[in-house]
């Protein structure tokens, strides 16, 4: 379990190892969020998927995510509380995540959780981070393969020359969310 300074909340984290997917219940739901059109999706043991964007495209990525899994367009209460997450108005819940990745994408994750909420650091600085020194390109790419956007802040992490790097849904929204969190 690890300690986010995004909202002093905990997270417990399942690891969704591949074939794991097949045949598993999935809840997803759309959502308004300060950060637009929002699609939370959810496994029994917790959240599986945090996505933003348009509600067709959002549906196609879950989907592609999720091959064998049987999906259910239905609101939950763990949903609810991811929801919170994102206005700030968490109270003292543990957030399970279900998350599917490999060995050195769930060491990227958790590294994520460790950022300050209102900082930021590099891809090379993580990859020292996870004791890979050589493995920016690497961090870099797991970073962007984050299932669950928000909650685990891969918008918190930019390039070595202080430029923004990517952003799976857009610099913009990058911005936008840095921007946040430096306000508050």
């Amino acid at each position: 379990m690890r300690k986010d300074e995004t909202n002093k909340a905990d997270y417990q984290i399942y690891r969704m190892i591949p074939g794991d997917e097949t045949g598993i219940n999935i809840r997803y739901n759309f959502y308004e969020s300060l950060f637009g059109e929002t699609l939370i999706a959810s496994t029994g043991k917790g959240i599986c998927f945090l996505s933003f964007g348009e509600r067709k495209i959002m549906e196609k990525e879950l989907k592609l995510r999720f091959p064998g899994a049987v999906l259910a367009e239905e609101k939950t209460e763990i949903h609810t509380i991811a929801l919170s997450y994102l206005s700030q108005s968490v109270s003292n819940h543990t957030l399970p995540l279900h998350i599917k990745g490999t060995d050195f994408q769930l060491n990227v994750w958790n590294e994520l959780l460790l950022i300050p909420f209102g900082q930021t650091s590099s891809y090379k600085q993580i990859a020292v981070n996870i004791g890979k020194p050589e493995s920016a390109r690497a961090v870099g790419s797991a970073v962007g393969k984050n299932p669950v956007s928000w909650l685990i802040p891969c918008h918190r992490v930019i390039r070595s020359d202080n430029k923004l790097g990517g952003y799976h849904w857009g610099p913009e929204l990058k911005v936008l969310m840095l921007q946040y969190e430096s306000k508050k």
